[in-house]
């Protein structure tokens, strides 16, 4: 098939690609477009684009001049433009500084949208309502960023300079060479601990005194700067050395009864045998077989575009052909 498309003069495979989309729900890589732009679909005069919307381009322009020159931490600038009323792209709901931090980095506001930049990988996804319904995940698949060779570039009008864009990625350099995010002092606890009257989850932090240096346990619930409405919880923070010593007593305690353990594993069989392992399978096959196909169609649909060249797409067909395959074997 791949070799009858090549064949084909280029006007039949616009056609033919033109064509697929509208079988396919109009899928196309420029769908998403990040806030600043709107996606305008192709036509029969001109293909798609990426439009300028030029009441979210102005708060775009205002994040990176202001970050630029005053240097905010990402909170301090979700607060920022929260205070000053910036409507998001929904209108609804508060600027977050995952969303800021973002924006920071995405090179479509210098004038190079990317596309394919995550990929589906094997990793369970914990999220807060199933550990307040004390749920399994129902899939086991998460996004993660792919090299950025891979990634797919697609032309969009810059709304910053390249200067700009340059400088507002110097920090994150910094930061990757000079304060890699990791844990000198680990706790074994980190990472398990769930506030009881929200549902979040508890992080470490430390505090300075003049004295000495004490780690607490926070929920994000009563970090207040995080939500439109204020904290959701008013749980104080904990210091470590408080429930450490007892937790990990009770464990011991624990161990040293297998009674206890087997009650514990025999329960949690008797809840997997009810939940119906074979159904739950099915259904993450059939999500994933869904996946695997519109990753198919954007591709194909990106070759009769010009934004993938045929050695890209044999590079990347393939793999995504085994995974059909997998998939429907099983």
């Amino acid at each position: 098939m791949l070799a009858e498309y090549e064949r084909a003069p280029i006007a039949e495979r616009c056609r033919r690609g033109k064509k697929h989309m509208a079988q396919q729900g109009g899928v196309h890589v420029l769908s998403g477009a990040p806030f600043g732009y709107r996606y305008v679909r192709n036509s029969d005069t001109s293909a798609a684009f990426y439009q300028v919307v030029e009441a979210e381009a102005k708060v775009v322009r205002m994040v990176f001049e202001i970050y630029t020159q005053q240097r905010l931490r990402m909170n301090a600038m979700a607060r920022l433009l929260n205070e000053r009323q910036m409507a998001t792209r929904t209108g609804q709901g508060r600027w977050e500084r995952s969303t800021v931090g973002g924006m920071r980095r995405n090179p479509a506001y210098r004038g190079t949208a990317c596309y394919g930049k995550t990929e589906q990988r094997l990793g369970p996804r914990v999220t807060r309502p199933l550990r307040q319904r004390k749920a399994l995940p129902s899939r086991d698949v998460g996004g993660h960023e792919r090299p950025r060779a891979e990634w797919m570039e697609v032309p969009a009008p810059a709304l910053v300079s390249e200067e700009m864009f340059a400088l507002a990625q110097e920090p994150l350099e910094k930061n990757k060479r000079h304060w890699p995010r990791r844990t000198v002092e680990p706790s074994w606890r980190q990472g398990m601990l769930v506030c009881q009257q929200c549902g979040y989850a508890l992080y470490r932090t430390s505090t300075h005194t003049s004295k000495q240096k004490r780690n607490d346990y926070r929920c994000i619930g009563s970090d207040g700067d995080r939500r439109l409405n204020g904290p959701v919880g008013t749980n104080r923070p904990i210091r470590q050395d408080y429930p450490d010593p007892f937790v990990w007593s009770e464990i011991i305690r624990l161990l040293d009864d297998p009674g206890l353990i087997r009650t514990a594993i025999d329960r949690r069989r008797e809840a997997a045998q009810k939940a119906d392992p074979l159904g739950k399978r099915e259904e993450e096959l059939r999500r994933e077989q869904a996946r695997v196909e519109k990753s198919s169609e954007r591709l194909v649909t990106a070759y009769p575009e010009g934004l993938l060249t045929v050695p890209q797409l044999r590079q990347r067909m393939p793999p995504l052909q085994k995974q059909t395959q997998a998939v429907e074997s099983e």
